[in-house]
């Protein structure tokens, strides 16, 4: 039996401009390791508080866009949200045609850029689902945005090695070595960061011309009454919980991962008396911008299976288990963090954490889909889109704070003890899908 249910399903056109605006936004997870290898003084807190300025933006763009409710879901809404990022992606490739770039002004750029995470929600429309396969097909269409999100990890390292429209007077050279998917740059590289603008106003422009395709109206719009209903169901709040430790998890990682790597692997420090007593750039690290845009693909790939697992298992068991696995892999790469940070030669725990992290981004992104699916029964098919609309901007949340706490153990030289706080975040999660979901007489069993 096949039921009608407003779902998180995605057209072609809108597809193109959620890819461009994400792609504008996560362009600071690549930039901020770019900056870094430049040498212009920017300390690694300042440059994660630039991803937690961006993913707050995000954030907060995206709880703007739940309180406009069904207009913001609107093709013609999100084609003009796609205008201004073409025009933000514009001001970008001009901001960094005067080098040295003031740090006041990155903040600034890095603010605007956010409203390309406000996209990563994209328009419903009514379609025939059969229940048996509702997870799978929310969360192929919810997986589009991670594809932005690769895009920018991948070309953007390529873009600014190319040369400068405007000849070399806006040209600047690397001082620490940096790479790209095609291997390792040595120092003394020529980039030209305002290619990354022109870039990115290119790709949102394409969006733009190719996306002018009509999309019906929407079948079941938003209403005040909608969102009052909502907020007082008490599942809002417990699948509010439990998606910013799954899709959090997965946009704050793939936000900070580059910067991380270039962070614990990049240098090599020396400890002395149990204080550093020097540090050094590290030649024989692999390069963060080779292998970082890895983590987000490995997570767009697996989250159609979360999809799967949960319409076969239920979703909540899903949630469960990807629970325990978050904190046991957070707690491994907990352990490799501190012996990577306390190594004179960290590079030999590269490969391991990176592996580790490939564990996260999967599971993360398995538990994003399952909990979809658990949305799917738990919300009324009236409120499911405003649902999965407001579970997304809090989720959203971890580009802000995901950044920001590697900033902070930056600073204090402990960046292990981030990795074991999510760690004990997630069994919390654990715990909470076991009381609600998974007791014997729960309300709802295993939705």
């Amino acid at each position: 039996m096949q039921q009608m249910l407003p779902a998180e399903t995605i057209d072609k056109a809108t597809a193109l401009h959620v890819i461009a605006s994400t792609a504008v936004w996560m362009c600071w997870s690549v930039l901020v390791v770019v900056l870094y290898a430049l040498d212009m003084g920017f300390s690694f807190a300042e440059l994660f508080g630039l991803l937690a300025l961006t993913g707050l933006a995000a954030a907060g763009f995206q709880l703007l866009w739940f309180t406009l409710g069904n207009r913001a879901l609107t093709q013609s809404f999100i084609r003009s949200t796609t205008v201004v990022l073409a025009v933000i992606a514009l001001a970008l490739g001009w901001s960094f045609l005067q080098p040295p770039f003031s740090l006041s002004l990155l903040q600034l750029m890095a603010l605007l850029s956010g409203l390309g995470g406000a996209q990563l929600y994209v328009s419903q429309r009514t379609l025939e689902l059969e229940p048996t396969s509702m997870g799978w097909e929310l969360a192929v269409t919810a997986g589009v945005g991670g594809v932005g999100i690769v895009l920018a990890q991948i070309s953007v390292p390529l873009v600014v090695s190319l040369p400068s429209l405007f000849g070399d007077a806006n040209t600047v050279r690397t001082v620490i070595s940096t790479g790209n998917v095609l291997g390792s740059v040595r120092p003394d590289q020529v980039v030209s960061l305002a290619n990354v603008g022109w870039f990115l106003a290119g790709v949102t422009v394409i969006a733009v011309v190719l996306g002018r395709k009509r999309v019906r109206a929407q079948s079941s719009p938003w209403t005040p009454v909608h969102r009052r209903h909502l907020l007082r169901n008490p599942h809002l709040w417990v699948m509010t919980v439990l998606y910013v430790m799954a899709f959090g998890s997965f946009i704050g990682f793939a936000l900070s991962f580059p910067l991380v790597l270039q962070f614990l692997f990049g240098l090599s420090r020396d400890w002395q008396g149990g204080e550093i007593a020097r540090i050094l750039s590290n030649d024989y690290a692999p390069q963060a911008l080779t292998y970082a845009w890895l983590g987000p693909l490995v997570g767009v790939v697996a989250r159609p299976l979360g999809g799967w697992f949960a319409d076969q298992y239920g979703g909540a068991k899903v949630t469960f288990g990807c629970a325990l696995l978050l904190a046991l892999a957070s707690l491994a790469a907990a352990y490799l963090t501190y012996q990577a940070f306390h190594s004179g030669a960290p590079e030999q725990y590269f490969l391991l954490f990176l592996l580790v992290f490939f564990v996260i981004f999967t599971v993360s992104a398995i538990a994003s889909s399952a909990i979809y699916r658990s949305a799917s029964v738990l919300f009324p098919p009236a409120q499911l889109p405003i649902a999965l609309r407001w579970l997304a901007a809090c989720a959203m949340a971890g580009a802000a704070y995901i950044p920001l706490m590697w900033g902070v153990q930056s600073v204090t030289a402990t960046p292990a003890l981030a990795l074991v706080a999510f760690a004990l975040f997630y069994l919390l999660c654990a715990g909470l899908v076991m009381l609600v979901y998974l007791r014997r007489h729960s309300v709802y069993f295993n939705p």
